[in-house]
């Protein structure tokens, strides 16, 4: 039986942080009712038993600031309408200052065995520099109460942010692995259109880390990682042994996956799904028994292939042809000959094992690199 991942949107935060273009929304906590009655009716009228779900991901918005049984109707609704693997990796996304024993306890209990932490910084300034509504004091405080009910734990962090420094970096990092999480996300702050940060960027205003400087965090949060013993297995992603983020590599393989609630993206055979971003709208739609797709597309084969080569790069393991071949009848070899040869001359690419990967000169400049297999 085929395999599948579940993604469910929860768009409310505390407080938008100032980097944010997720699809996510502060002062919307009277809607919470309305929006998880249309999301379980949205679970429910796609429910299906064809598929074995290896993992699912409530992510957000800041999941963990809905009250717990909200969270436990959504699983609920979960495993009575899909055929859910055991030992099926269950991710939920948490921001310190928010987190409590009760709702960890409903959270295990209801089969959560992964968790996600925004940290992002180390440091107090940076953390109110870039709107979070944690310090590090509740973050340790958190920490401590989540390792009572969980092992497997990620901690995301953000670098080159304005007026960080190398040395704060360093810290983060280093302070960070002394908690000994099972995976660490490590990710470059990209100006979005649409958030604060955009704005005052725009007016000059917003005092930005270097390109160079940028890199040189970059490389050295790779290797102090790997020196600690996590396997750098995704650009951005580092776990310690079998801890992978399984959600995030079915995606990296163009795998199949349902996603619910606003703004939620989906991919089924070969065809992209996403839903209406706007919370009222995404309700009302619902619960008029109409659709919550906004739009849909039907990828034709040269894209399909264009994605399983860009996003199955990001992996450090690369793609390999004969996976390619499984899926679309011809070499990678083959079909991306000029692309491959281009880059292997350059050195920002490598075949290993009959499988194309990026070198670490590669890595950085990847989004370039992966244009290129656009057809």
């Amino acid at each position: 039986m085929r395999e599948i991942g579940l993604y469910i949107h929860i768009p409310f935060c505390k407080r938008k942080c100032y980097y944010c273009d997720f699809n996510s929304y502060a002062g919307y906590d009277y809607l919470f009712d309305d929006y998880i009655r249309a999301l379980l009716m949205e679970i429910e009228s796609n429910s299906t038993k064809d598929y074995n779900v290896v993992s699912v991901y409530i992510g957000g918005g800041t999941p963990n600031l809905l009250p717990p049984f909200y969270i436990e109707k959504i699983l609920k609704s979960v495993f009575k309408n899909y055929k859910i693997l055991d030992g099926c990796e269950i991710t939920i996304e948490m921001n310190p200052g928010l987190i409590t024993e009760e709702k960890l306890k409903i959270y295990k209990d209801n089969g959560i065995n992964r968790v996600s932490i925004g940290l992002q910084a180390f440091q107090n300034r940076l953390l109110k520099y870039i709107g979070r509504i944690h310090t590090i004091e509740d973050f340790f405080g958190n920490y401590e109460l989540v390792k009572k009910f969980f092992d497997n734990i990620n901690i995301d962090l953000m670098y080159a942010l304005p007026t960080q420094t190398f040395k704060e970096w360093q810290e983060t990092l280093k302070e960070v692995v002394k908690l000994q999480p099972t995976h660490v996300s490590t990710y470059s702050l990209i100006l979005e259109p649409n958030t604060s940060f955009y704005r005052l960027y725009e007016k000059g205003q917003l005092p930005i880390v270097d390109e160079e400087e940028e890199l040189k965090m970059y490389h050295w949060g790779i290797e102090f990682l790997k020196e600690k013993g996590y396997h750098h297995y995704e650009i951005s992603n580092f776990a310690l042994p079998t801890f992978e983020c399984r959600h995030n590599i079915l995606y990296w393989e163009c795998k199949n996956y349902l996603g619910f609630g606003a703004g939620a993206h989906s991919y089924m055979e070969g065809v992209r799904y996403s839903n209406i971003e706007n919370i009222k709208d995404y309700i009302k739609s619902i619960l008029e028994r109409k659709s919550a797709v906004k739009e849909k597309i039907k990828l034709a084969k040269e894209d399909r292939m264009a994605e399983f080569m860009f996003l199955g790069m990001r992996m450090t393991k690369g793609v390999c042809d004969k996976d390619f071949k499984k899926r679309f009848g011809i070499s990678l070899f083959e079909f991306y000959k000029k692309v491959i040869q281009k880059y292997l001359n350059e050195g920002l690419i490598e075949i290993d094992n009959e499988c194309v990967k990026l070198t670490e000169r590669g890595i950085d400049v990847s989004n370039v690199i992966f244009e290129e297999f656009l057809p």
